[in-house]
């Protein structure tokens, strides 16, 4: 189908008898064409499938290799593996492996879990130690009640503790910043001891469970975590070497019981009986003849149907009935393929609707490269794209990421040119007329005035760029088209094109809503019939051109006698909303004043655009900005480096790192929210036109690549 819809869809019914389940799978799993509708039903004679016998000895197994994986980093792979060079290694002694590389994880867990106690226990010993007293010493006794902690503050502590006096004995010390006290009192006089303490912050200290003087032990530990950190080292390298060694293979091999364990317990997904079994899924239709084929071999009974929607002559709802819809596939596409990302971001579409995917590859990027529209950014951006598919060759998500990365920074790079940016510097040469308001060089030509040029400020390494343009950047060319709109060649966008710029962004929302509404016509067009579009997106459509009408007639003298066109246009539009809330959407007659306030809603929704100007502006000043301050600077030390002072000079590498680090801020930046606002426009004000994304994925029963190649 066209790339503006999704994929045609045909049920599929396959039966036959019960010892044919496993072929049928297989065959189902090696065709990757088929969605399997999970059976959940409880008609009688049917019931649910059970798991072939291997399934539970291959979950076991690949559970194990998961728990070693857990512990280890996937290589990186720049071709797929052979599957049967990695069944030949699941054959062979893997299991082995995978037994001794998680005997040396769990040592290498204990061996960390006792360093880690160890340290616990020198921290405390350490605050004992200059007390000088045994830690057997310190507690258990029968008569006596010991009290080992801190207090705030042993300055403050003395006194109080002075005045126990024979009922008590104490023992102090400085332990860097803690105060450690340790007093021993008769039982019968712990209360009053306890109670004194407490108005001194006390702290009680766990002393730990050993005999022997604080030092001695903390000697004894620290020998023991030497003995951990040698033996911990040693570990660590055999699993590095074990890593290296079977660490491709470990998860090549865990990528394929996956398939196994996904093929033995697929059985529960199909209906079976006592001596058959039945299949219930879908199919894209253009596949219905390969299908049809290699299933009929094998059931005795292949249904192929292809769906159609019901037909409906109004309400715009959907009715409770509705037949059960069938999954959604994209169609196949090429340059626009990594866009289906923020489509699923969305959900899928609902079945039979528009596929904004190819829409969103055209105005996507263009927003972007708006925004940004710098050279240095855009080749950043792509330089990313680059780095990602070399870096990924065989990741499908992966290579979808770069191809979006490629995309939104050619067009920056497009724009960038036009714009003659930089890493923020505008680099081209300006023109200028001397006869006021002329702007053209053609019209300030035709007035008999000079066209003169005002040279940019850009490093040397920047302005050659200026010979990429015809007579080395000294051209301007304007085209004055309908409605205001002024288009130049360089497009000067922070300087004499600002204007031009505000009010292309105005009109592009104008186009994209409008599009949206278009889009949104067309499918409630095909599924409800004429009048329910027009009133569901018509009366939308009526109000954003009568409001475009009056706005362009309000605002431009010479195109006032539109104002009351614009302004019925715009009236009809809004009786139109008033109808469609207060009889379709079942208002009432709250509808009617609700129909006004939402169509007042449109005028922000267009507004909203001039984000692709506002956010591009202050981007490249931020950079500007940095390039003035900074980069100049060090530019002007440089050119008069021998009347420089030691200061300057020392200053430069200072200087040089604080300009990248504009820069680099000034991409991030430049990579996110241009992103951020170009989304926004894209599934806020477009989408919600439109679109309605409670479509469910089509998942084709059978295994996609990941580190080994499909058998």
């Amino acid at each position: 189908m066209s790339q503006f819809t999704t994929e045609e869809m045909s049920r599929l019914v396959a039966a036959g008898t019960r010892d044919q389940l496993k072929t049928a799978i297989d065959v189902a799993a090696g065709l990757s064409m088929v969605h399997i509708n999970d059976y959940s039903s409880t008609e009688e004679g049917l019931s649910m499938g059970s798991p072939t016998g291997e399934s539970e000895s291959i979950s076991r197994r690949l559970t194990k290799m998961r728990g070693a994986a857990a512990n280890l980093q996937a290589a990186d792979q720049k071709e797929l593996l052979s599957a049967p060079e990695v069944r030949r290694t699941l054959s062979g002694p893997i299991d082995d492996f995978v037994d001794s590389a998680l005997e040396s994880f769990d040592e290498l867990d204990a061996l960390r879990n006792e360093s880690s106690q160890i340290d616990e226990e020198v921290e405390v010993l350490q605050m004992l130690a200059p007390l000088s007293l045994e830690i057997d010493l310190m507690g258990g006794y029968q008569n006596v009640t010991s009290f080992i902690g801190t207090v705030s503050s042993l300055t403050k502590s003395r006194p109080a503790l002075a005045g126990l006096g024979d009922s008590a004995i104490h023992m102090s010390s400085e332990v860097g910043k803690s105060s450690v006290v340790a007093v021993f009192c008769r039982n019968t006089e712990a209360s009053s001891v306890h109670e004194m303490l407490a108005n001194e912050d006390f702290q009680a200290i766990s002393v730990p469970d050993s005999e022997g003087l604080p030092s001695d032990r903390i000697l004894q530990l620290q020998q023991r975590k030497a003995e951990i950190t040698e033996r911990a080292e040693e570990l660590e390298s055999k699993i590095s070497d074990w890593s290296e060694s079977n660490g491709g293979m470990l998860f090549g091999g865990m990528e394929l019981l996956e398939r196994d364990l996904e093929l033995a317990t697929a059985p529960i997904r199909v209906a079976v009986s006592d001596h058959a079994f039945v299949l219930d899924g879908w199919i894209r239709s253009d596949t219905a003849p390969e299908v049809e084929a290699a299933l009929s071999g094998i059931c005795t009974h292949v249904s192929i149907e292809k769906f159609t929607l019901p037909a409906h002559s109004s309400h715009l709802h959907h009715d409770e009935d509705a037949p059960e819809l069938p999954p959604i596939a994209f169609s196949p596409r090429n340059y626009s393929k990594p866009f289906e990302m923020l489509t699923d971001v969305m959900g899928r579409p609902a079945y039979g609707r528009i596929d904004p995917t190819f829409f969103m590859f055209l105005t996507y990027p263009l927003f972007f490269g708006l925004i940004l529209g710098d050279m240095a950014y855009g080749l950043a951006v792509m330089g990313m794209a680059w780095f990602i598919w070399r870096r990924f060759p065989i990741n499908p998500m992966m290579k979808n990421v770069g191809g979006f990365l490629f995309t939104i920074g050619l067009s920056t790079v497009i724009f960038g040119y036009i714009y003659g940016e930089f890493a923020g510097f505008e680099f081209l040469p300006h023109g200028h007329c001397d006869i006021e308001g002329v702007i053209g060089v053609a019209q300030c030509d035709a007035a008999h005035g000079h066209y003169g040029w005002d040279s940019a400020h850009a490093p040397w390494w920047v302005a050659w760029m200026t010979n990429l343009y015809p007579n080395g950047g000294e051209f301007y060319a304007v085209w004055e088209g309908p409605l205001n709109i002024v288009l130049a060649y360089p497009f000067h966008r922070v300087s004499s094109n600002l204007e031009n710029l505000i009010l292309i962004t105005i009109y592009m929302g104008v186009i994209h809503v409008f599009l949206g509404l278009v889009l949104g016509f067309r499918d409630i067009y095909k599924a409800h019939g004429f009048v329910d579009a027009l009133f569901e997106k018509g009366s939308w459509m009526t109000v954003l051109i009568g409001g475009f009408i009056f706005a362009y007639a309000f605002l431009v003298d010479s195109a006032s006698d539109f104002l009351m066109l614009g302004a019925a246009i715009m009236g009809v539009g809004v009786v139109m909303v008033m109808v469609l809330l207060a009889h379709y959407e079942k208002m009432g007659v709250i509808g009617i004043p609700l129909g006004v306030l939402e169509s007042l809603g449109m005028l922000p929704k267009i507004v909203s655009y001039v984000r692709l100007f506002a956010v591009g502006v202050v981007g490249v000043k931020i950079a500007a900005t940095g390039n003035e301050m900074i980069y100049e600077g060090m530019a002007h030390t440089l050119s008069d480096l021998g009347h420089a002072s030691t200061f300057d000079i020392v200053l430069l590498p200072v200087m040089f790192v604080g300009w990248l680090l504009v820069q680099l801020f000034a991409l991030v930046l430049g990579i996110f929210s241009p992103n951020i606002h170009t989304v926004r426009l894209h599934f806020v004000e477009w989408m919600m036109q439109f679109y309605e994304g409670s479509g469910l994925p089509f998942e084709a029963f059978g295994f996609k690549p990941n580190k080994v190649e499909v058998e």
